[in-house]
C-alpha cells in the first residue's frame, strides 16, 4: 500500500511533464513556423525585379541587344533565346553587359533541351549559368574566333573551353551536362566555383563528382532557381511542379561579392558518328533583388551623382529620423530628385506621346477597316437568293463561288497548256535555226554571202540606171510643160495687148 501511494503521484507528475513538454514543443514549432512565414512575407515585400537582367517572351530585340551580348550560335528570337541549335561544335554565348550590385538575389530561368535519346548525345555537350566578377561580354573577342582555323581553335586561344566560357574566372555557376563525372551519359547539374587561381576544364573539373543527376532533357519546360546570399548559394530544379535541390553551398569563408556579371554559355559537343547534339533554348530569365538597401543594377541613363543620391536614399540611415526637421529635409530631397527626373525624361515622354497618338490613329483606322469588312461579310452572308425564294442561302453562295473557282481553274489550265505548246514550238524553231546555222558554217556560208553581195550590186546598178532615166524623163517633161505654158502666155499677151 505504501508503494502504491507514492507511485501514483509520480505517474501523474511524469504525465504532467510529458504534457508540458509536448505543449512547449508545439509552441516552439508554431513559433518557428510563424517566424518562417513572417520571414517569407518580409522577403516577398522586399523583392524587386531587375529589368536589365531579365527578359520574357515575346522578346524585344532593341532593348535586349543594349543589355546583352550574344555570339557564336546564339540568337534572340521572338519566343526564345536560342543558345545553340542541334548541330555539333557550336558555342552558345549570351552575357549581360551590366553588373549585379547586390549580394541578395535570385536568378530563375526557364529552358528547354530538345534532342534524341540520351545515348545519342555527345559526351561533352553542356550549357551553364554563370555569375563572375569579370565582364565577359567585353573580354570575349569574336573576331579571333572567326579568323581562326575553326571556331574551336579561336576558343582555345582565348581560354573559353569550359562549357563555352572562360576556365579562369572569379565567381561561380551551375553547369548542365549530358554526362556525369565518370563519363556515363546521364543529365547532371554541377556547382562550379573558382577564385581565379586555377584554370578549370571540362572533363576534369566539370562535371562534379557530387553533381545531381536529373533528367532535364526533352521536358516541356524546366525551371532552375539559383538563390544567392552573401554567405550561401542554393540551386533548385523544378520539373513538372516538383522542386529538386541540386546543391547548397556555404560561402561564409568565401562570401559572395557584389558586382558579378550574369551570363549563359554552351558547347554543343564534338562531332561524332552516330551522335546528335541537342537544341538548347532559354525561354525566360527573371532576376529578383531582395536587398532593399541596395540598387540591384545601374540606373539606365543616370549620372554618378544621381545614382549616389538614390543609394543614399535607400541606405539604412535614411529610414529613421531624429526629428521632424530631418524628415522634412529628406522629403524635400526626394521631391527635388523627382522634379529633376521629370525634367530629364520630358523630351522622351513627349516623343512617346507623339508615338502613342500615331498608334491611336492607326488603331482607329484599323477599327474602321474592320467594321467595314465586318459589314461587307454580313451583307455577303445574309444576301437574299432569288432561287431560294428570297431567303438567305449561304450554301448557294458557297456553291456559286465554288463553280467560279473551278471555272477559273479550268481557264488557267487551258491557257497554261496553250502557252506551254507555244513555248515548245518556239524552242523547236530555235533548235532548227541552230541546226541550219551549224550546217551552213564555213565556205558554203561565205559563198552564199558573196552571191548575195553580187546580186545586191546588180540590183543597185539596175536601180541606179532606172533612176537616171526617170530623172531625165522627168526633166524633159518639165521642159516641155514649161515651153507650152510660155507659148500659151505669149499667145494671150499678143491677143489682148497688141
Amino acid at each position: 500500500l505504501e508503494h502504491s501511494s507514492w507511485v501514483t503521484p509520480m505517474v501523474g507528475l511524469r504525465r504532467l511533464a510529458q504534457a508540458l513538454t509536448w505543449l512547449a514543443c508545439c509552441g516552439l514549432v508554431d513559433h518557428i513556423q510563424a517566424s518562417s512565414k513572417h520571414d517569407k512575407q518580409a522577403e516577398e515585400s522586399k523583392k524587386v525585379e531587375l529589368p536589365h537582367h531579365s527578359f520574357s517572351t515575346p522578346l524585344e530585340f532593341a532593348s535586349l541587344l543594349r543589355d546583352w551580348v550574344v555570339s557564336g550560335a546564339s540568337i534572340f528570337q521572338r519566343q526564345r533565346l536560342l543558345l545553340h541549335p542541334g548541330v555539333s561544335e557550336r558555342q552558345g554565348f549570351a552575357w549581360s553587359t551590366r553588373p549585379l550590385r547586390t549580394t541578395d538575389f535570385e536568378v530563375t530561368f526557364s529552358f528547354t533541351v530538345a534532342g534524341e535519346e540520351v545515348s545519342k548525345v555527345p559526351l561533352d555537350q553542356s550549357f551553364a549559368l554563370w555569375l563572375v566578377r569579370e565582364n565577359i561580354s567585353a573580354d570575349f573577342n569574336e573576331s579571333r574566333a572567326i579568323l581562326g582555323p575553326s571556331w574551336l581553335d579561336g576558343l582555345k586561344e582565348q581560354g573559353y573551353l569550359l562549357s563555352g566560357s572562360k576556365g579562369l574566372f572569379e565567381g561561380f555557376g551551375a553547369v548542365f551536362s549530358s554526362s556525369k563525372a565518370d563519363k556515363t551519359l546521364s543529365p547532371t547539374i554541377s556547382f562550379v566555383s573558382n577564385d581565379k587561381h586555377q584554370t578549370l576544364s571540362y572533363g576534369t573539373d566539370v562535371p562534379s563528382k557530387i553533381g545531381k543527376s536529373l533528367d532535364f532533357r526533352n521536358q516541356k519546360e524546366a525551371k532552375f532557381k539559383l538563390r544567392v546570399k552573401k554567405d550561401f548559394v542554393q540551386g533548385h530544379l523544378v520539373l513538372d511542379g516538383t522542386r529538386h535541390e541540386c546543391f547548397s553551398v556555404d560561402r561564409k569563408s568565401f562570401p559572395v561579392k557584389a558586382g558579378s556579371y550574369l551570363g549563359f554559355t554552351a558547347w554543343s559537343g564534338a562531332a561524332e558518328k552516330g551522335k546528335q547534339s541537342d537544341a538548347v533554348s532559354i525561354l525566360k530569365v527573371e532576376v529578383i533583388n531582395f536587398d532593399d538597401e541596395t540598387l540591384g543594377e545601374d540606373i539606365d541613363g543616370a549620372s554618378a551623382a544621381t545614382a549616389a543620391s538614390y543609394a543614399s536614399l535607400m541606405a539604412e540611415g535614411s529610414r529613421h529620423f531624429e526629428d521632424q526637421k530631418s524628415q522634412t529635409q529628406h522629403i524635400d530631397k526626394i521631391i527635388s530628385m523627382l522634379s529633376q527626373h521629370l525634367q530629364e525624361t520630358k523630351p522622351e515622354s513627349d516623343k512617346m506621346e507623339v508615338q502613342l497618338s500615331s498608334m491611336m490613329d492607326s488603331l482607329q483606322t484599323l477599327h474602321t477597316s474592320c467594321r467595314s469588312l465586318t459589314k461587307e461579310m454580313h451583307v455577303l452572308w445574309n444576301a437574299k437568293d432569288k432561287k431560294a425564294g428570297g431567303k438567305n442561302s449561304h450554301a448557294s453562295h458557297v456553291q456559286d463561288m465554288k463553280h467560279e473557282l473551278m471555272g477559273l481553274r479550268r481557264l488557267l489550265n487551258k491557257e497554261g497548256a496553250s502557252h506551254l505548246q507555244k513555248i515548245e514550238a518556239v524552242q523547236k524553231n530555235l533548235l532548227e535555226v541552230k541546226e541550219q546555222a551549224a550546217k551552213g558554217a564555213g565556205s558554203a556560208v561565205l559563198g552564199k554571202i558573196v552571191a548575195q553581195t553580187q546580186k545586191l550590186e546588180q540590183t543597185v546598178e539596175s536601180r541606179g540606171s532606172q533612176m537616171s532615166w526617170m530623172m531625165m524623163l522627168l526633166l524633159g517633161s518639165v521642159i516641155v510643160i514649161g515651153w507650152l505654158i510660155w507659148n500659151r502666155m505669149n499667145y494671150y499677151e499678143k491677143k489682148h495687148f497688141i
